[in-house]
């Protein structure tokens, strides 16, 4: 996982691993909750992702709505197409709120 400082002027994009499945959950968690306890705006970068499960899903999920209920915005840059399979399968999209894939309506 990608380090973020919650000084830094413009914040860069926290970027997902490509690996996203249960072995990759604890740490995707900390991650997580070190980017909520920062107290500043999001932005994900889940470009890289080639695999991901549902553990993946679920930290991303509720993270995404305990980010929200504290007030701050989570963005992404990009997501992966397996990422946007997973997210839809699982119907999550009103939660994590992938960016729409080009060309698409």
């Amino acid at each position: 996982m990608a380090k973020k400082s919650s000084k830094d002027a413009t914040l860069a994009p926290l970027a997902l691993d490509a690996d996203l499945r249960i072995a990759a959950a604890p740490a995707l968690r900390d991650t997580l909750l070190k980017a909520l306890a920062a107290g500043d705006a999001v932005e994900l970068d889940g470009t890289a992702v080639a695999q991901v499960d549902t553990a993946a899903l679920q930290l991303l999920a509720a993270f995404s709505r305990d980010a929200r209920a504290a007030g701050l915005s989570v963005t992404w840059t990009g997501a992966s197409d397996s990422l946007q399979r997973g997210v839809a399968v699982l119907g999550l999209n009103s939660l994590i709120e992938l960016p729409a894939r080009a060309g698409v309506n």
